[in-house]
């Protein structure tokens, strides 16, 4: 039996999963990457025990491999994007590993806000902490001694890849995500470069996504026993694979993954830069493909907290059963309850660090349901605020694919439903960044002609679930949706 290995590294966790050749998942395993937490602003980790992580997972993985007598085709790759870390011409880090939502840089980027119109013409995206130009350009001025001794400047995504092949590349849709590529020549750009102080020397080797980086070594055969030799692909980013596996593989395909945030990705077959920089473009995990990105920081994170704050009980940690039951108590609308799920900020399309969350038209009849209700119902609208924005620059959706810790809860699903006015679609197979990795492998070692086959093949038609609207309910929240609208531009002007 041929199969395909795939390494999906997130924030908290890295993933091994095998894939035969027609998608079905054999083995999984994982190993925790939670970071240091330091501050409220450093959060790091060290990438000697990443390294370590990695290597005990594919020797683990290989293991059940060479028991089962399969036999391995490639190794796949996707990862968590925007983390950076500075290593020497071995590949041996030189300091912990900088995470994508460290937020140590903010000073940095107020400084070089004046460039902010034309780093957004360029590479599609504002100057931001999360990016990883800045995180470069940060080790360059307050960590002189390590960035002397610096060869590249990595992603996670290009650590791994190193330790696998001994090359340093990275792949287009990774790139994206740094703030330095340009997004239109899908070239590091000498303006960009510029701008953040980087040295083009410390960049890695481009390629598309999809592309075999090289194979793996002897020396990774003595740490695995995975044999030297076995093709290693660049599958692309986490979002990007992530909507590759969920089938955003047209226009007029959206994704929504909901956790701790929501993460919205649309196809486009070319890049669109919005004029008012409420949403991102990136590079695709297919390759001469773009996608519409837009993020909101706390949606599924302000659940947890109502649980945390109003449904513990004497000697129990909190559980989610009994506020979903809850909100299953209240009616659509919440009984005139509305609510802004800001916490933390505001996230797309708004981007206003200063907005805070609010619950309004609280009566002496109000319950806890009534609250929890309206809470899920701002996640949602929050959402589709977004997808009506995607929609207005790549089409109208025919259905929106969903994704996510929430989507377990099948009301969350069936209310997405409701407010976006449109099927919502979840799959079975639900480690959708590991699948697109499959996928984008499966093409390149040749088993499909196209990802729309390799993905029809790994999700079967038919196996999916599908929530139709109602359309009573929906006409319902479109006047709850311009309602919130009006109070979130009012307290705007009260705060302003």
């Amino acid at each position: 039996m041929q199969a395909i290995l795939t390494i999906d590294i997130g924030s908290t966790n890295m993933k091994a999963l095998l894939h035969d050749s027609q998608g079905r998942m054999i083995q999984t395993c994982r190993r925790d990457t939670r970071p240091d937490y330091l501050s409220d602003q450093h959060v790091q980790m060290d990438a000697a025990k990443l390294r370590t992580q990695l290597l005990s997972l594919l020797g683990e993985t290989y293991s059940h491999i060479a028991r089962q007598a399969m036999q391995l085709t490639a190794l796949s790759i996707t990862s968590q994007r925007s983390s950076v870390v500075p290593v020497d011409a071995q590949g041996t880090p030189l300091a912990p590993i900088i995470m994508w939502h460290d937020k140590r840089t903010a000073g940095l980027c107020d400084q070089l806000k004046g460039n902010e119109d034309r780093v957004f013409e360029l590479s599609g995206m504002t100057i931001s902490p999360v990016y990883s130009a800045i995180k470069m350009l940060w080790i360059k001025r307050n960590r002189a001694d390590i960035y002397r001794s610096t060869a590249k400047m990595l992603g996670i995504h290009d650590f791994a890849l190193f330790t696998l092949t001994g090359k340093f590349i990275t792949d287009h849709s990774l790139a994206s995500s740094t703030n330095l590529l340009n997004v239109h020549t899908c070239q590091w750009d000498p303006e960009l470069l510029e701008i953040f102080e980087v040295d083009r020397n410390h960049l890695c080797e481009l390629v598309t996504p999809g592309s075999v980086c090289g194979t793996t070594t002897p020396a990774l055969k003595k740490e695995t026993g995975i044999p030297a030799g076995i093709p290693v692909i660049s599958a692309g980013g986490d979002q990007q694979c992530g909507a590759l596996g969920q089938g955003i593989i047209a226009p007029g395909k959206i994704k929504c993954t909901t956790g701790t945030g929501s993460y919205l990705l649309a196809f486009a077959p070319q890049p669109v830069i919005d004029p008012r920089k409420r949403f991102v473009c990136k590079i695709g995990a297919i390759p001469d493909t773009y996608c519409l990105e837009a993020g909101i920081f706390t949606t599924g994170t302000v659940y947890r907290w109502f649980v945390d704050q109003f449904y513990k009980e004497a000697g129990l940690e909190p559980g989610f059963d009994a506020i979903n039951a809850d909100v299953l108590q209240s009616p659509p609308g919440a009984n005139g309850v509305l609510m802004l799920p800001h916490f933390e900020g505001s996230g797309a399309p708004h981007w206003d660090p200063t907005d805070t969350g609010v619950f309004y038209n609280l009566k002496l009849s109000t319950t806890r349901a009534d609250l929890a209700r309206a809470i899920l119902e701002a996640i949602v609208m929050e959402t589709k605020a977004n997808i009506r924005l995607f929609e207005q620059h790549v089409g109208k959706s025919d259905r929106i694919s969903v994704a996510g810790g929430m989507t377990e809860f099948a009301f969350f699903n069936q209310l997405q439903a409701d407010i976006f006015a449109s099927p919502v679609v979840t799959y079975p197979n639900s480690e959708a960044s590991a699948l697109g990795a499959w996928i984008s492998a499966a093409v390149a070692c040749g088993w499909f002609a196209s990802h729309a086959d390799a993905f029809h093949q790994a999700q079967l038609t038919g196996t999916e679930k599908v929530f139709k609207p109602n359309q009573k309910k929906s006409a319902l929240y479109d006047k709850i949706c311009l309602k919130r609208i009006k109070i979130y531009n009012a307290l705007r002007r009260l705060h302003n």
